[in-house]
């Protein structure tokens, strides 16, 4: 009895305790989402001390969408990986940085959490930064190969004594749990439309299917080319001399990366901090380091063009969902909420709609789609700017659009659907669980879960597959001016890289967000344009709760680095399955989804 009772008293305490923290974390999102009221873009004052070095990297997080909220689940389940700031306001503040007096050069540091196209933005504008003069220098400890990527584009690139530089190739991997889903008594049922379409492999079996291997190895073999190209380039090497290297080892010590002029010289780190210095930056008020801000807090002084007409710049980032949608997530009825809210409004005179996404629901990407449609109708014109990726359903809704640009590493097309259907009928065998009932129709029980479809019922659900695959068809022959022919030919669900597709005529033009602002001011007509996020980014104040899990040093971490916890990296790594199946629900059970996982 005793024990009983320690037992219920424990169960009661940890159940209030429970309550305590929910309630308190309740409380903080409302003061964070408070917090962060108002839709204003002023910029917060930022004093920098003359001889400021400004510090890239040390964790910070480059996304596509400014932050507007409270985080998402994962900074809440794992903890925050280090700062955020959208690519639009980090490239304008690099070039802020290049006329600033009191900056005195730019220090890449740390782990820089970006995609290729992102990275390879920022690339060209701290190539465009160097001809101000002021020097840019990277330091590398134990450099991943897309930390040493954005390094490579230094001055001088520099690297701990004892540490280590990762430059191996590319590789793509996928999880495939057909087979365990069977075990367990799981069925999965697919209806599909393009040979090349291979999201909903890793539900049937445990192998990649001849064909996603071939368009997998196509990806890879061309951003490989372009990451060699673009190393090879910075550092004064040849493309087969860099192969070489690859070859001969993938992880190499940093002497050994000096001797394969990978990097430039080794040094521990007070020897960097004297480097430093001698570059032009004042020692800090210590005298052990020097004067730094981190590209994060440095971007609040960016001030976004507010005159002229107004172009507006839409963010459609993530995997599209039907609804209103999540954090990290594309709501298909929110983002054609926004695209209508901007029709109805005479002074926004252009649009950019910049889309990193792999699609998702069939449904939710045609409602986009749609709004795409009748913006261009007014006589709005409509940019599309392609992330990392943009494909399937990202393709479906670029594709209305007035002008399209990707970079040539952009993953794209996928022109293709599947339906997906799951069912317990074999799991229920195996627990014994029943289950009985009547209907007054044929197909009254269509696409029950309690069992597996007829193929009868089959036909029916690949007949509306067959239908959203011509509506895919004829939306980008109409808005490409394609015949249907000839773009189901490019189908199939390929997906191909931007510099391809522009070859297809997928794609009109290569280039970043910014030369798609560029566009949008000239098919606008506009001598001066202003720019409006949306969604819109608040003043440059931080939440409460983005305080609680974010570093609140003023300063860039200097040598900081991101949290190597294996647990929590496994999780992370294996929290997208667990979004992708979250993200699967389209009224159809129809969608628009590619596999593929740009290189960050």
């Amino acid at each position: 009895m005793k024990e009983f009772l320690k037992s219920v008293l424990a169960s009661a305490f940890g159940t209030v305790l429970a309550l305590f923290i929910g309630a308190f974390l309740l409380v903080v999102l409302l003061v964070g989402m408070a917090s962060s009221a108002g839709d204003g873009q002023a910029s917060a004052h930022v004093a920098v001390k003359p001889k400021t070095m400004l510090v890239i990297g040390g964790g910070l997080t480059i996304e596509d969408t400014p932050e507007h909220g409270a985080p998402g689940l994962d900074e809440l389940l794992f903890g925050a990986a280090g700062p955020r700031l959208d690519l639009l306001r980090a490239l304008e503040a690099i070039d802020l940085a290049a006329k600033d007096k009191q900056i005195a050069g730019i220090l890449l540091s740390g782990e820089l959490s970006a995609g290729l196209t992102q990275k390879a933005e920022i690339r060209r504008a701290l190539v465009a930064f160097k001809k101000s003069g002021k020097p840019v220098i990277a330091w590398v400890e134990n450099a991943s190969q897309g930390e040493y990527y954005l390094a490579s584009v230094a001055d001088k690139v520099y690297a701990h004594v004892s540490g280590e530089v990762e430059f191996k190739g590319l590789a793509s991997y996928n999880m495939y749990f057909g087979d365990t889903l069977r075990l367990a008594g799981l069925g999965v049922q697919v209806t599909k439309v393009g040979k090349y379409k291979s999201a909903v492999e890793p539900y049937l079996g445990s192998t990649m299917s001849a064909e996603a291997k071939e368009q997998t190895e196509v990806l890879m073999n061309g951003l490989w080319k372009r990451l060699l190209a673009d190393v090879a380039r910075s550092r004064g090497l040849t493309t087969e001399r860099l192969t070489k290297v690859v070859e001969s080892g993938g992880i190499f010590a940093a002497r050994k990366a000096v001797e394969l002029k990978l990097v430039d010289a080794v040094l521990h780190r007070d020897e960097l901090v004297s480097r430093v210095r001698e570059a032009g930056a004042s020692e800090d008020d210590a005298g052990t380091s020097f004067r730094r801000v981190g590209l994060h807090r440095y971007a609040h002084k960016v001030a976004l063009p507010s005159r002229g007409g107004k172009i507006a710049i839409v963010y459609a980032e993530g995997e599209i969902v039907d609804g209103w949608g999540g954090a990290g997530e594309i709501g298909g009825d929110r983002l054609a909420h926004d695209l209508r809210s901007i029709r109805g409004d005479d002074d926004f005179k252009a649009v950019v709609l910049r889309v990193n996404s792999p699609g998702g629901s069939a449904f939710a990407s045609d409602v986009v789609a749609r709004e795409v449609s009748l913006l261009k109708k007014k006589g709005v014109p409509v940019v599309v700017s392609m992330g990392d990726v943009a494909a399937s359903g990202g393709y479906y809704i670029a594709a209305p659009a007035s002008l399209i640009m990707a970079d040539p590493s952009t993953i794209t097309g996928s022109i293709g659907v599947f339906g997906l259907f799951l069912n317990y009928e074999d799991l229920a065998k195996k627990v014994q669980l029943g289950t009985d009932g009547v209907k007054t129709a044929r197909f009254a029980d269509l696409l029950s879960d309690h069992r597996r479809a007829t193929p009868e019922e089959l036909a029916v659900i690949q007949s509306s597959v067959d239908g959203v695959y011509e509506d895919f068809l004829a939306i980008v022959a109409a808005g490409r001016g394609l015949k249907r022919d000839g773009v189901h030919e490019i189908a199939q669900g390929r997906v191909w890289l931007g510099e391809d597709a522009r070859g297809l005529k997928l794609v009109d033009q290569l280039g970043g967000l910014r030369e798609a602002l560029k566009e949008a001011k000239r098919l606008a007509k506009l001598d001066d344009a202003a720019w409006i996020q949306v969604p819109a980014l608040h003043s440059g104040r931080e939440t409460f709760l983005q305080q609680l899990l974010s570093d609140d040093d003023d300063q860039a971490p200097l040598f900081a680095k991101v949290s190597g916890d294996p647990a929590k990296d496994f999780l992370r790594a294996n929290a997208r399955w667990l979004r992708a199946i979250r993200a699967l629900n389209d009224p159809k059970g129809v969608y628009l989804t590619c596999p593929f996982v740009a290189p960050r």
